[in-house]
């Protein structure tokens, strides 16, 4: 539901509600934000509507919050995420920010904090649209999470934008397989071999849609690297 407001709108915000909140409402309503609201599932579903901040107010920080995060990272989508939830312990924060959450917020709290953290993630998208990364033939948006080449342009999933980022700042340089495995699935996951590969599988395919002539090579048991179009 869209909720209208009065005045000029500053930001779009995609509110995740756990349940009402009155007083955030009126918060955002006062400081001309525009909200969209989605009740609390097993799923973050943006479908394909454009928000400068998701606010997920969770009833707590259990498996299904820190999956319905991952989720969403997982699928591509990096619009910054601020999550609110009552106490929590230290190592569910921790949980829910490697999960994907830009922030954490214990309730209660102030609007003015809400507002203050809103504003600076807010701040954040505009920054990194702005960083264009280039080797040979292929170009990475990293704010649009886009690549594109000589024959268009091909959207990024998640772990696709981190494998092509660390490609591209380093062309024809071998990254090792466990530096791979840390920096995208994090030290505390579990990326097999085999997961490694069905990304890079993907990536490949991104790479020939997009009509470049850039190659990731295999250095059998070493790990791999980006082999620039001639």
């Amino acid at each position: 539901m869209v909720t209208p407001i009065g005045g000029d709108v500053l930001m779009r915000i995609l509110l995740i509600n756990a349940e009402q909140d009155e007083r955030l409402f009126a918060t955002f309503k006062h400081e001309h934000i525009l909200y969209d609201q989605q009740p609390e599932s097993d799923t973050l579903d943006i479908s394909e509507n454009i928000y400068d901040v998701i606010v997920y107010n969770a009833t707590k920080l259990d498996e299904k919050t820190i999956d319905a995060v991952r989720s969403l990272r997982e699928s591509g989508d990096m619009t910054p995420l601020l999550v609110m939830a009552g106490h929590t312990t230290a190592r569910a924060r921790i949980r829910i920010l490697n999960a994907g959450a830009d922030n954490v917020l214990m309730r209660p709290c102030q609007s003015d904090e809400i507002l203050a953290h809103v504003n600076a993630l807010a701040r954040r998208p505009r920054m990194m649209q702005s960083e264009i990364l280039t080797a040979g033939d292929l170009t990475l948006d990293r704010g649009r999470c886009v690549l594109s080449s000589n024959d268009g342009e091909v959207r990024l999933s998640g772990k696709e934008l981190q494998l092509v980022e660390m490609f591209l700042r380093e062309p024809g340089q071998v990254l090792p397989r466990e530096m791979l495995h840390q920096k995208v699935w994090g030290a505390g996951r579990d990326a097999t071999y085999n997961n490694i590969e069905v990304y890079l599988t993907l990536v490949r395919r991104k790479l020939r849609a997009v009509g470049s002539k850039a190659e990731l090579i295999s250095e059998r048991g070493i790990g791999y690297y980006l082999q620039e179009a001639e």
